[in-house]
């Protein structure tokens, strides 16, 4: 007996998704919902057509098939066929659901379907309401048979339904997607319900799989489906083959994450939507979403770039007032632009200048719109050029990367006992190179800890080296530095190196480290702290320390920036303040260090405020090791240190 059944179709249906399938779990994240639900409709639709083609054998050969292996094969091709629009259409809620309150409906529409339907298969078994099996007459059709054609269109218009009530929330391509699938999926189902014969239900569910991976899924990668905007990766390709001049226009939301976690999911989902529409609407389909927060533009003018950013400036602004939100705090948005050519396009180059750009903009708080001019790209320029210093001279022989130090004088032995080390850097080119300037670049481009590491080690060269003058250095430590997994290990070896006592090191620390990461640099802290390293708190009253934090946390030494010093030459008021917030410290077992001390009515006042110890110019400047060594010396035939200026 021959097949009477048209099957080559469900084999090709059934090998392409197979590798469908395959192509999903290794291109896409399994961890996302959306994605998970899409490969749930691929694998389904592997299933029911792999069923689908063994129901043909079993149909077609029913006097050769015992009855239960046959009611099995086609209850599960039943089962699978509709899984695939159940899960597509789990899968086109996800996307566009942008109410929680609406969850239990969205989902449970199409899981109270699919229940129906099972629940009316597995009673078939007894009432052939949906089909029935034996070895006389084989498979018998039930009464209630398109009962499953029923159901797969109810799913398919939920689909349909659920991208037509949210197209205001959602990105047109999205709902194009989701409007045209169910369309398409009914067309072959029709063929099917016509045509018997030629077997099309595993086509129905394949067509409308590929049709969304193709212009969905596969899209991710160049398309943001929340924005509607295309991505960082597009973004890159398009810029470069660009034919015309104009202006690169970047809008960077600063605040963006904080707000994201102060407000429901679905607020956030509409709110990205939101910024889509309005960056779409100004200026057109070329506009990207180039990371969470960073969105990207060109405009053809200076004219219509200073438009444009007043129009958005405004835009985001008002989203304060829009009560759809409810979000806890105005956008910190920053407005950046640069010129550039035809065939003068380097992606990398003007990433960079953007980003420069941006920094500045966040570092002086500057919200109005930055263009890109000279100064910027000579201030790039030096920026590499420091770079490039740092990578010849960060080595523990170099003679431009120097540590110099400057001397802490203490109020009760009347002397300089302890000493701070600081980085000082200089190039053959230009001289020397200021530390606000190679810290800034040494962060920027992963060297800070690799400049903590030598410049630590150089100071315990120097303590070794000098054993009878110096009794113990304070060395600045990055949050890079104290915050690294080996810092513990690399810090004690050094000492142990140089044979020197972990009471010669003291580290400097500044409470802004604590911000992230607080464990793992705590437990870093008390780890050195228990081998003897003392830590002293750097820059109190800049604006970053607690007093409860600086109690709490093992310090040894709190340093009061130059600020305070500042604020107690003003009136009494503020140097009573001071001198309470003092008193606390020392009643606390902590002691003060003040910093800052440039003359001797500073120091007069500091002296009688109660501090432990003294820094600053009135003392002595940073100076080179030599130096250092020479004022020790002297200091060791006298009875006392005098300050001078």
């Amino acid at each position: 007996m021959e097949l009477s059944y048209y099957i080559l179709g469900e084999v090709t249906v059934c090998f392409l998704s197979i590798l469908l399938c395959f192509n999903i779990i290794v291109t896409f994240s399994p961890y996302e919902r959306t994605h998970r639900l899409f490969l749930y409709s691929a694998v389904s639709s592997v299933l029911s057509t792999f069923f689908d083609i063994i129901t043909v054998f079993s149909i077609t050969y029913y006097d050769k098939w015992p009855v239960f292996a046959a009611y099995i094969v086609n209850h599960l091709y039943f089962s699978f066929l509709l899984a695939v629009p159940f899960f597509l259409s789990l899968y086109a809620y996800t996307l566009t659901y942008v109410n929680h309150k609406s969850r239990i409906l969205g989902y449970g529409a199409p899981i109270c379907v699919y229940s129906i339907y099972i629940l009316l298969l597995f009673i078939s078994l007894k009432t052939g309401w949906i089909f029935s099996f034996d070895n006389v007459n084989g498979y018998v059709k039930g009464p209630l048979v398109s009962l499953t054609y029923v159901c797969a269109f109810i799913l398919i218009v939920l689909t349909f339904f659920y991208g037509l009530l949210n197209r205001k929330y959602i990105a047109k391509r999205l709902l194009v997607v989701l409007l045209i699938y169910p369309v398409i999926s009914l067309g072959i189902i029709l063929i099917q319900f016509f045509f018997p014969k030629v077997l099309l239900s595993g086509l129905s569910s394949f067509s409308a799989l590929l049709f969304c991976y193709l212009t969905v899924q596969s899209d991710m990668l160049s398309v943001d489906f929340q924005t509607g905007l295309f991505s960082s990766h597009q973004f890159q390709k398009n810029i470069v083959l660009k034919k015309n001049k104009g202006f690169l226009f970047v809008i960077e939301i600063h605040n963006l994450d904080f707000i994201e976690n102060h407000i429901q999911d679905f607020q956030y989902n509409n709110l990205l939507v939101k910024i889509g529409k309005k960056i779409k609407k100004e200026f057109g389909f070329y506009s990207y979403h180039i990371s969470e927060n960073k969105f990207a533009t060109v405009v053809k003018s200076q004219e219509e770039l200073q438009s444009k950013y007043q129009e958005m400036k405004s835009f985001l602004e008002n989203i304060f007032f829009d009560t759809e939100f409810d979000i806890p705090v105005p956008f910190e948005s920053f407005f950046v632009a640069m010129e550039f050519y035809a065939g003068e396009k380097n992606y990398n180059n003007m990433a960079e200048i953007i980003n420069n750009l941006l920094e500045k903009a966040i570092k002086t708080n500057d919200k109005k719109l930055s263009v890109c001019n000279e100064c910027v790209l000579e201030e790039m320029e030096y920026q590499r050029f420091i770079l490039d210093v740092l990578k010849r001279e960060l080595t523990l022989d170099s003679e431009q990367f120097q540590v110099y130090y400057q001397p802490i004088y203490s109020i009760q032995e009347g002397k300089l006992v302890y000493m701070e080390a600081l980085s000082r850097l200089k190039s053959y080119e230009r001289g020397f190179i200021s530390p606000l300037d190679f810290i800034a670049v040494a962060e920027k481009k992963g060297l800070i800890e690799k400049l903590g590491e030598i410049a630590f080690e150089k100071v315990c060269k120097f303590i070794s080296e000098n054993r009878d003058l110096v009794n113990a250095v304070s060395v600045n430590f990055s949050v890079y530095q104290i915050s690294s997994p080996s810092v513990v290990d690399k810090v004690l070896s050094v000492i142990q190196k140089y044979n020197l006592s972990t009471s010669n090191i003291i580290i400097e620390i500044t409470e802004s480290v604590f911000i992230d990461n607080f464990n793992d640099i705590f437990k870093n802290i008390n780890a050195l702290v228990k081998a003897g390293i003392r830590f002293y708190l750097d820059d109190f009253g800049t604006g970053y320390s607690n007093l409860a934090n600086v109690i709490a946390l093992p310090f040894s030494t709190v340093k009061m920036d130059r600020s305070l010093v500042q604020k107690m030459e003003e009136n009494e008021r503020n140097f009573k303040l001071v001198k309470n917030l003092i008193s606390t410290f020392k009643d606390s077992n902590l002691d003060v260090l003040v910093e800052g001390v440039e003359t001797e009515k500073q120091d007069s006042i500091v002296k009688s405020s109660g501090v432990d110890y003294i820094q600053g110019y009135l003392y002595s400047k940073p100076i080179p090791e030599k130096e250092c060594i020479k004022i020790l010396k002297e200091q060791s035939k006298q009875s006392n240190f005098v300050p001078h200026v």
